[in-house]
């Protein structure tokens, strides 16, 4: 009876081990929504990914290495394709030719989470800075989402995605519906 419990606490002991977490989250942040009335004006985006670290969660479980999971898609790409969305519906044409150049910098897409035996806390930083050059004048703006949650045991990989989507989504929509962005453009 012993040796046969002691197999099976062996084979479970075994397969758990075996279980890999996931390294990746998957990406797809909602379209900004858009608040405001439609525009006139063309500008030429750009974007770049300035963020000193290419994951996008950071999970730390005690004194142990901590796990970091990455996207499956470029932050940098979906704030881009968001705000290019974004802007588009406004009104505004995107022409690589323009004399109004908006330079978007991803700054910061980092959610860090701290994983205790029976709980987790979870903290959140995104942030983007907006450069736009006319010939005239130039205008920059940082756009800062923040986040912050906790709960029971450890956090499933679905409520992570959701979240850094949310987050990612309403730094989009911030740009995208600013109104002193707006008035610069025009």
């Amino acid at each position: 009876m012993f040796r046969s419990l002691m197999s099976a606490a062996i084979v479970a002991a075994a397969l758990t081990g075996c279980a890999s977490a996931p390294t990746s989250l998957i990406l797809a942040p909602d379209a900004p929504l858009i608040t405001s009335s439609v525009q006139q004006g063309s500008l030429q985006l750009t974007s770049v990914d300035r963020r000193s670290e290419q994951y996008v969660v950071k999970v730390r479980n005690g004194d142990g290495a901590a796990e970091l999971l990455s996207p499956s898609q470029a932050p940098r790409q979906l704030l881009d394709q968001g705000v290019r969305k974004g802007f588009s519906q406004l009104g505004y044409q995107l022409d690589p030719a323009s004399n109004t150049q908006m330079t978007l910098v991803l700054d910061k897409a980092v959610l860090e989470i701290d994983q205790g035996t029976f709980s987790h806390d979870a903290k959140g930083l995104f942030e983007a800075t907006v450069k736009i050059n006319t010939k005239v004048q130039t205008l920059t703006k940082t756009f800062t989402v923040t986040s912050a949650f906790s709960g029971p045991m450890k956090p499933d990989l679905a409520r992570i995605e959701r979240e850094v989507n949310d987050r990612l989504s309403q730094l989009m929509t911030n740009i995208v519906n600013d109104e002193e962005l707006q008035q610069f453009i025009r």
